[in-house]
């Protein structure tokens, strides 16, 4: 009798446990929900856009080693209605863009040059031992300070032991070296790459070619990852802060960057780190008037790259990896778009389209966007169609005609987009682009990892997918009209080559 109570008692407790637990998971949800649906109701109010612009970046941040070029969502409609911010850096040969972390993911593409990326996960295991530039001035140092040592360590030894005491100080000094020169993964970065960074994620760029390396980036500051304001904000681990330029008054504007170890005290510093407090003066102070990109002073040695960095093999690019080490420590942050061979459409004398998603890069799952690179021969055009997210066009190359149409039918843009210059696309505002005389490059990047395409022509129209009946009372035009207007362009799809016959 006893022993049926007690199991009564026990599956009582278990069944309020588990109600509990049930109501608690309930309100979480709601609350989660309705702060969904303000962060939704802010974002409505804000795409009350009447009409759209193709631009440059409005801020300018000039530093020793590059410029970092912005516009924000307090400068720009479009983007705010987007919930982005528009960033272009470009780094100078031998230059290094300061370590930080920011409140918001981000998606870059890689316009030109080549270089390096770190990107910092905290926990990962630091078993990369490349050197980041090369054999330069660290390497350099530590030769001297093992000459040294091994002076000092011969220094009254006996003749006998002097072979000895070398070899025990060249194993000394490799194993030092080796845990001096050990951090986590660098990677390679070239041309036509799309880049993957996390909130919160400590990363750095560096510049070893022979040219620029430029890249254009959005920072989705509607993003579930940054639960501070509307705006990006990076948070620099060194440098000094810069002046943005606007352009509509040069030479004036906010202050950006700054060294946030600059706001520590000096003590506790040394303290947490185990080193002088000059030491720690030095990094707080070293980089006065130098900016956001600074110079690698000490020139690089060339080496091969496959001797530099880890093969692209050792990183994983699975939906269900195990353990932190195969989900973060070895992701794949990277994905080239420019190769032709992997077009996801390809059009002779039309042009391709290679999409980024999550599919192909999935760790844009986490960050909940993607990219998609575009090539237009000279008077190709992509068929009218609409995405289901909002979507910023960034042009590489040439120009093109674009038109935009809002919900009412009112056209918000007809114009020229050029070289250097964005565009903000609204949520499933229709759009047509048209390849001008040069042709027209471009990279799109996407506020979804998996965004939807509905076209009005081609192959996958929307129109074709409807019985001709509708087609044909939804604009009083005849059997004959309809017919063709679903079925002259089924052989096309997405882009259409120039063609002298109008229809």
């Amino acid at each position: 009798m006893e022993r049926k109570m007690g199991a009564a008692s026990l599956l009582l407790l278990l069944g309020l446990l588990c109600s509990w637990s049930c109501t608690v998971e309930m309100v979480n949800g709601q609350r989660q929900e309705q702060q969904q649906e303000r962060q939704h109701q802010l974002q409505q109010r804000s795409c009350r856009v009447q009409n759209l612009r193709a631009e440059q970046p409005s801020q300018t941040i000039r530093s020793e080693g590059g410029t970092v070029e912005l516009s924000t969502r307090q400068d720009n409609d479009e983007l705010d209605c987007a919930g982005v911010e528009f960033i272009r850096e470009t780094i100078e040969r031998d230059g290094l863009s300061l370590p930080r972390y920011a409140n918001t993911p981000k998606l870059a593409y890689i316009v030109e040059g080549e270089g390096r990326l770190g990107v910092v996960f905290p926990g990962c295991p630091e078993n990369f031992r490349r050197p980041p530039f090369g054999a330069g001035q660290g390497e350099k140092e530590c030769q001297g300070r093992s000459r040294r040592g091994g002076r000092q360590g011969e220094r009254g030894e006996e003749e006998e032991e002097r072979a000895g005491s070398r070899e025990e100080e060249s194993v000394r000094h490799e194993r030092e070296r080796a845990r001096e020169e050990s951090s986590q993964k660098v990677r390679r970065v070239q041309s036509g790459d799309v880049v993957a960074i996390f909130a919160g994620a400590a990363y750095w760029w560096y510049n070893d070619g022979d040219k620029p390396l430029r890249i254009v980036a959005i920072a989705d500051s509607s993003n579930h990852q940054n639960q501070l304001d509307r705006s990006y904000r990076p948070f620099y681990l060194a440098g000094s802060s810069a002046t943005r330029e606007r352009r509509e008054r040069l030479g004036e504007g906010k202050r950006m960057g700054g060294n946030i170890l600059a706001g520590f005290d000096p003590n506790i510093l040394a303290e947490a780190w185990g080193v002088r407090k000059e030491t720690v003066k030095d990094i707080q102070e070293n980089n006065q008037r130098r900016g956001l990109i600074v110079r690698v002073n000490e020139p690089r040695r060339r080496r091969a790259v496959a001797a530099d960095f880890e093969s692209e093999e050792n990183e994983i690019d699975s939906l269900n990896a195990n353990g932190l080490e195969q989900l973060f420590c070895n992701m794949r942050l990277r994905h080239n778009a420019d190769r032709p061979e992997e077009a996801d459409v390809y059009v002779r004398d039309g042009g391709r389209l290679n999409t980024v998603n999550r599919f192909k890069l999935h760790a844009l799952n986490h960050l909940n966007m993607a990219a998609e690179r575009g090539v237009l021969r000279p008077g190709a055009m992509c068929v009218p169609s609409w995405l289901s997210c909002h979507a910023i066009v960034y042009a590489t190359r040439g120009d093109a005609r674009i038109q935009v149409v809002e919900n009412r039918g009112r056209t918000v843009f007809d114009g020229k987009i050029r070289e250097g210059q964005f565009i903000v696309i609204p949520q499933f505002y229709a759009v047509v682009k048209r390849a001008g005389d040069q042709g027209f490059d471009w990279i799109t990047f996407t506020t979804s990892h998996s965004p939807i395409r509905s076209s009005l022509a081609g192959r996958n129209s929307v129109l074709k997918a409807m019985p001709e009946e509708v087609v044909m009372n939804a604009y009083n035009i005849s059997c004959r009209e309809a017919h063709q207007l679903r079925w002259n362009r089924e052989h096309d799809f997405l882009i259409m080559p120039p063609r002298p016959q109008h229809y």
